[in-house]
This record gives C-alpha cells, structure tokens and sequence, in this order.
C-alpha cells in the first residue's frame, strides 16, 4: 500500500492529473474548513447556474419519495447533505472540464457516458439494498474509473499507444480488463483501479466506498468478509459496472452482456423483476442527465424485457419441447482443478449430456442464467463463490429452484455432509471420483430433472389460462369504466379517482381542484342537427379537453353533456385560468354540420378543496352548484368573475 501512495505522489506531483476547476474548486477549499456555514457555500453554488441544475436533478432524485419537488439551492443542501454536493461538484467539474484530450485513442465520450450510466446504477442498486448512501454512491460510480482519465491526461501519448496495443471493445469482461490493468501496471507502476483509488482518498472519499474499487475486475482477490459491506459495495459495482456494459453494447453483444448482468444482480438477491425497473429507470434518467452534461445522445434502447427475450431466444437450449428423459441434459460443471473439470467432462459427453465448464463461482452464475443448466455439479471449494454459497443463491431464484446440484468435496467427516445438504443441495460426490457412483447420481438426477419438466409444464399451461383470463378481466374492468363515445372514464371512475387524489392531497397537503364542464343547448343541437351531430360536437369537446389540460389532469364524461375534470396540485387560480382557456378553445370550434355550423359553448364550474369541505361530494357539489350559476346560455371567456 505504501509502494503504491509513493507511485501515486510521482504522478501528483507532475501536476497534470484531473483536478476540480471554478466552482468546484471554491467549494473542495469551502468544505475543508471548520468555519464554513451553509450560506458561503449556497453563495459558491449560485455562482454556476449549470452546477445549481444539476444539482437540483440529483437532489430530486433522492427526494423522490418526499413527495414534494426541490426548488432551491438550500433545499437541495439539506437534502443532499454537504460531503455529497462537495463531490457531485468535483464530479461535474471533471465531466466539464476533461470533455476532450490529448490521447488520441481515448475515447472521452463513451469514457463519460459509461461513468454517468455507473453512477445511477449505484445509486439505483444502493437505494434498493440499503446499504450505503445512494448519493455517495452516485459520486463514487461517477468517478469510479478516473484513473484511467487520469493516465490519459498525464501519459497521454504513451496511454493511447498501450490502448492500440489492446484494441479491446469499450464493453469488454473481466478478462479483457484484467488484461488492461497487467499492462497498465508494467508501463506506469500502477493500474487504474489502484490509481483511482488514490485519487479518490486524496479527495477526501470515504475508505469504505472507494476500497472496493481496487477489486472490481479481480474480486477473487479481495479479502472482505462473508456478507460485509465492502464485499456488499464490491458486488453492488460489478452490478453497476454490468448494467452500464449492457447500456453500451452493440445488439450483437448484448447476450453476453446480459448474462454477467444478470449473473451479478442474482449475488446482491435483486431478482429479475426487480432488476428489469432498475435498468430501466437508469436508462431514462441517461436520456436526462446526458443533456444536461453535454455527452452524446443515448442510444435508443429496447426495454429490458425486450434484450432479455432476445438473450433467452439466442440461449433456448434446443429441441426444447421435447421430454427430459429423451433430450440430454443440460449440465454446468463448476471447479477451480482442471483435472476434476476435464474428469466430469469426459463422464457427461461419454454419457451424451451438453456440459459447459467454467473455474469460478462467479462465473458459474453468469453461466448459470445464460445456458439455464438442469444439473449443477460445483466444487465446495470454488474461488470467488464457494459451492455452497452458489447453491444458496441459486435456490433463492426461481431457476435455480427446481436444479439438481451435486456438491463436489473431499473426504471429510459425516457431519461436514449435513452442510451441503443445508445449502440446498441435492447430493454429493467425494472426489476423487469413482465412475459407477458418479454415473449412478446423474441417473437419479435425471429421474428427478423429469419430474420437475413435467411439473413445469403444467405450471406454464395454468399460468397461460390464468393470463388470458387477467387479461380478459382487464379488458372487461376497462370497458366498465371507460365511455365508448369520448374514450374518457366514467362517473364510476371518476368518483374513485377521486377519493384516491383526495387521500393524496391529505398526505402532501397540496392543493386539489375540480371542474365540472356542460355543453350548453345540448338538447337543442340533438333536436336541430340530429344524435349523430350531437355526438360529433361532443367528440370534438372531447378532443380540446383531451389536448388542452396536463397529463396528470383526469377527465371523465359523466353525464350526457357533462365533463368532470380532476386536477391534483392547481390552486383556485390556477384552475380559474384554466376554465378560461377551455372556453376559449371550445367557442373556437367549427363544427360543419352539412346544415350550417353548429355553435358551440361551455358551461364550466370550478373548486378547490377548502377546510369546510369534509369529502369528495362536497367538492363536486361545489363545482356543479358553480356551474349552474353560469346557466342559462353558458358564460363567454370574457364574462367569468375570475378571469
């Protein structure tokens, strides 16, 4: 460690690695003093109207559970908390600042796009598991490869030779980082992982966020304990780092890139359900911060669920349909001695079963969701994930329940057994291995892979049944509640929309308006043009409603001529202003009726809920009553007291 802070203090002191500038800068001197107040640091802030949006956009993010929006700079402090807005400035700072450089065969935009797609995969994956800020953990998934642009900036020449050298895709594993680092640490001493780690001390980063760095692409060397946070953080970066490959990889590379995605998430029990929002959710926040950072646009990307299907149409082991007895089995052999891997090799293709081998338990989970294997047979003694530890991962997802996994371990003694048999496993095998039991293993695992294909079946079939049944319920519950005419919801759903606007607007104490919208002289233009006209005016309403109000706004038809529009965080003004716009909209319609244009007019009543109003229905009847007294003849834009 101490050969390593020397290395860096040489790179230091050429005085040309990435460092904060401008406002960033002010704030790093801010903070390192013990008499700053949150008024010279709001000061510093305001001072970059770019940072200050930023900023914002992080702290809403965080906030998002409040409720409530974060408008301004001291809300966002609170929110945020001083040591994070210190490293989100040293973060933006950078990203501004080292845009482009000296080495040619660096590529700075997908260096930055990689890092900000890193940062909300950490920041998604802590605030889902707990177990570190989500917003340092932004910080640190930012900068989490700045060694690199490090040694881009400072050996700019050299760095862009060795990367020719490599000529490695952007998206590539572990074995083509691992490949990088080995060179990185024969030119320049040390390898980017033990440089950013370097750096990210020298700025004041916590040691317990940072330290994981160092074994991101070599965590079989790390030497955290079972179930710490560091080994938690180590596994929520190689998440984070997987999320961002698949997020970058070309369609032809995104099979392999789901697999260690999904492999990783399984390791941090995010089930694939759970992981399908979160990338998601990522990719859109991508599309937003990219902007706002001048990175290159996004790529349009499918949804997860989409590249899942495709990885899982590339990956269907073949012929499918057919039965377990007849097809071979799909076996994953999982040891660390080459010996035992090509021993059980030899067996399961001599026996005319698919085998993959792989040499770690990482690898075995990565393998594990790409090839869905019947049969596992891992060594107790794997590197990274030992046998029993795969075992219990693999039994908490819904693959790796209905496995036959065979345990490979030494001679130890009886009670040692009782373990693999705790973990879930299904049987063991004593190594060396004798053929004959070995052979006799599989025959049982076999029998019971069948049973659970037959099993699986029957589920599939029932839950075909019980989806067509959803879906039709679903469209039974939507006709129910929607009118054919307008393609609005109904009074029924009105009314429930509600009561569910009003429980939200008692929990956040934000204002709750409504208005009640009548044709005026419907009657009379039935009567004069016809039904058929009539139904034509109110589809045409129908349509300046549909165009002129938010998307949060609910319109409902529930009346013959009556609207009813539910709009959640307008106050009396706000919705004043918008019955006015309305009626002017509506008054603008010319409707050719084939006997001359039809007139068209609007009476709207508003209300917001006051402290008299005890429920629902004394809103609504305020509305009405409201619109009533705009009777007879409608009220013109110009006539309406609030105007």
């Amino acid at each position: 460690m101490n050969s390593e802070l020397e290395k860096f203090e040489k790179i230091k002191a050429s005085g040309d690695l990435p460092s904060p500038r401008g406002v960033a800068l002010t704030i790093m001197r801010l903070t390192s003093r013990d008499d700053v107040g949150f008024i010279d640091i709001e000061r510093a802030i305001k001072s970059d109207p770019a940072f200050v949006g930023r900023l914002l956009k992080t702290a809403n993010i965080a906030a998002r559970e409040r409720g409530r929006p974060v408008v301004s700079v001291p809300d966002a402090i609170k929110v945020l908390g001083i040591t994070v807005v210190r490293n989100l400035a040293l973060g933006f700072s950078l990203v501004s600042g080292y845009r482009v450089g000296a080495c040619p065969n660096f590529d700075y935009g997908a260096f930055w796009s990689r890092a900000i797609v890193t940062a909300l995969a950490m920041q998604a994956i802590l605030r889902q598991t707990r177990q570190a800020s989500p917003d340092e953990a932004f910080c640190c998934g930012l900068l989490a490869d700045i060694g690199r642009l490090a040694f881009a900036t400072v050996h700019a020449t050299e760095y862009s030779r060795l990367l020719e050298s490599l000529d490695l895709p952007p998206t590539a594993g572990d074995d083509a980082e691992r490949m990088i680092l080995a060179r990185e640490a024969e030119r320049f001493a040390l390898n980017h992982d033990e440089l950013t780690v370097a750096m990210l001390a020298d700025w004041g980063f916590p040691q317990t966020l940072i330290e994981p760095i160092r074994f991101r692409h070599r965590p079989e060397s790390a030497s955290f304990a079972a179930d710490s946070r560091s080994e938690h953080l180590l596994a929520a970066l190689r998440l984070a780092d997987g999320i961002a490959g698949l997020c970058l990889a070309a369609p032809s590379d995104r099979a392999p890139a789901m697999a260690r995605l999904t492999g990783r998430s399984i390791a941090l029990r995010i089930d694939l359900d759970m992981l399908e929002g979160m990338v998601d959710a990522i990719v859109r926040d991508w599309h937003d911060w990219a902007p706002m950072l001048s990175l290159d646009s996004p790529p349009v990307l499918p949804s997860f669920g989409a590249m899942l299907a495709e990885k899982d149409v590339v990956s269907e082991p073949p012929a499918a349909e057919a039965s377990a007895a007849q097809a071979p089995l799909r076996v994953l052999v999982a040891a660390a001695d080459a010996t035992l891997r090509a021993s059980l090799e030899r067996l399961l293709i001599e026996s005319g079963e698919q085998v993959f081998v792989v040499g770690d338990g990482e690898a075995a989970l990565e393998r594990a969701l790409d090839v869905q294997p019947q049969v596992l047979i891992a060594d107790w003694q794997l590197p990274v994930i030992d046998g029993l530890r795969l075992t219990r991962i693999l039994r908490n997802t819904r693959l790796g329940r209905g496995m036959y996994v065979l345990i490979v371990t030494a001679p130890v003694e009886e009670e040692r057994f009782v373990e693999v048999f705790d973990a879930g496993a299904d049987d063991y095998l004593v190594h060396p291995i004798n053929e004959r039991a070995f052979l006799a293993r599989l025959r049982a695992g076999a029998r019971v892979v069948g049973l659970h294909e037959e099993v699986r079946r029957d589920h599939e079939e029932l839950q075909h049944f019980a989806a067509e049944l959803a879906v039709s319920n679903r469209r039974l519950h939507e006709a129910s509640v929607t009118d054919a005419l307008t393609g609005f919801h109904n009074r029924r759903y009105a009314m429930e929309r509600l009561e569910s606007d009003w429980a939200a607007s008692t929990r956040s104490a934000r204002p709750l308006s409504c208005m009640m919208i009548d044709l005026d002289d419907f009657k009379g233009i039935n009567d004069r043009f016809g039904h058929a006209i009539g139904d034509k005016a109110l589809v045409a309403i129908a349509g300046v409603l549909r165009n002129a109000l938010r998307s949060n706004d609910t319109i409902c038809r529930v009346g013959g001529d009556e609207f009813l529009v539910i709009s959640p965080d307008s106050d009396a003004t706000a919705i004043a202003a918008c019955a006015r716009r309305l009626m002017v909209a509506v008054a603008a319609l010319k409707i050719d009726s084939g006997r001359g244009i039809v007139p068209c007019s609007v009476s709207i009543g508003v209300a917001t809920r006051g402290e008299t109003m005890s429920d629902t229905a004394a809103l609504v009847k305020a509305a009405d009553d409201d619109m009533y007294r705009a009777k007879p003849g409608g009220r013109r834009p110009a006539d309406l007291p609030y105007a």
